[in-house]
């Protein structure tokens, strides 16, 4: 063995792979927040206090691994994954989502990856198959995907993106978008907070969007009057809900999810940051998201459960200027959503102002396409905050 191959081996014995655990709370939380620069802004993606608390809001039963490095003496990578029960096919089933996938900068580009396979492998068992979402803005997830460096198989379903609404583009639901065949008399539809009486309802009326939606969550809304920590941050009066002729037919909540997750502006370029107050004093006359100060956060609702008959778009347009104004109430100028390209309601994103965010939604799998088990008929349903 020459030298090289020594040196080599030594450094992969040094490396080891596990199962993440709590006492790993710290280590996740500086590998996570690994600063990274996009358009002018250096940003921190932080989940402080807990990385663990920020994880329970996705998984009700949190996995994932870590790539530790004994020499060094700390973690070098890591990803999460786990399980939240969702309705596939209109049945409620286990559905596993893997995602944050960070790497140590100082090791980025040594082949670390190839270390977490063997462990993925593990982890994809009943089912064999993960969800996974890749944003545009990164390029090294989507290169490693499509490039195939890894060992495990890609299959996408289709075009996703994330809206942070901050204002709209007309006064009124644009005329030749009127469906009067699907859309719903808007003068007779009522709006309410919720209440503990309502749950019932909530809960059937997610079964029935599942009907139309596949992927949404099976939730148990009895569970936020449990404080359960799959709703941390969200109480039953975030949500608002929408009655045509005694029938539950829309919902949505505002989430404030800072008390355990923050996308935090480190630092500006020199060119950005002269323009700054220039550039907030546009965007507050023009309805656009403001530039915090260096070390702040950005300021946003996420919008919980915005379900409604995908037609209906009328409806959705007026909950969504429902959620903008109630945000505003709360002195938050921004709301964010998630919809699939092949939701009729994505189309109405083109009159709204804001920061749009492509991503490609797919399911990662060691063995046969999933994908053949989904009703094509049933749109994807994505959940902004569980992703």
């Amino acid at each position: 063995m020459n030298i090289a191959e020594q040196s080599s081996k030594q450094n992969q014995d040094s490396i080891v792979v596990r199962h993440i655990n709590e006492s790993d709370d710290q280590e996740l939380r500086r590998l996570v927040s690994f600063p990274m620069t996009t358009r002018g802004l250096m940003l921190s993606f932080q989940r402080e206090p807990s990385y663990f608390q920020a994880g329970k809001v996705i998984y009700t039963h949190i996995q994932g691994a870590v790539i530790e490095d004994k020499t060094r003496g700390k973690l070098v990578g890591c990803y999460s994954s786990g399980f939240r029960p969702c309705y596939v096919n209109g049945s409620i089933t286990p559905l596993r989502y893997t995602g944050d996938l960070r790497l140590d900068p100082q090791v980025r580009g040594k082949s670390l990856l190839k270390y977490l396979m063997p462990n993925l492998r593990e982890t994809l068992q009943s089912p064999n198959f993960s969800q996974i979402i890749i944003f545009d803005d990164n390029h090294a997830a989507r290169r490693a995907i499509q490039t195939g460096r890894l060992d495990f198989d890609y299959y996408d379903e289709g075009l996703i993106e994330t809206l942070t609404l901050t204002g709209f583009k007309h006064s009124a639901f644009p005329s030749h978008l009127q469906n009067s065949a699907s859309d719903l008399d808007l003068k007779q539809v009522d709006r309410c907070v919720a209440e503990e009486k309502y749950i019932p309802l909530m809960n059937d009326f997610v079964k029935r969007m599942a009907t139309r939606f596949n992927f949404v969550p099976a939730y148990d809304f009895h569970e936020l009057e449990q404080h359960n920590a799959y709703f941390h941050g969200l109480a039953l009066h975030d949500f608002q809900l929408y009655f045509y002729q005694d029938q539950l037919v829309g919902m949505f909540a505002l989430w404030n999810q800072s008390s355990f997750k923050q996308s935090k502006v480190l630092d500006y370029s020199k060119k950005i940051q002269f323009f700054r107050p220039v550039y907030n004093l546009w965007a507050t006359l023009n309805g656009r998201i403001q530039l915090p100060k260096k070390g702040d956060s950005f300021k946003y609702h996420i919008l919980h459960s915005l379900l409604c008959e995908p037609e209906q778009l009328a409806l959705h347009e007026r909950m969504l200027r429902d959620a903008f104004q109630l945000s505003k109430q709360r002195g938050i100028n921004a709301i964010t959503f998630t919809l699939s390209h092949k939701d009729p309601r994505q189309q109405l994103n083109q009159f709204y102002k804001g920061d749009l965010l492509i991503g490609m939604h797919g399911f990662i799998t060691f063995d046969q396409d999933p994908r053949v088990q989904f009703d094509p008929i049933r749109i994807p349903f994505l959940e902004a905050g569980r992703i």
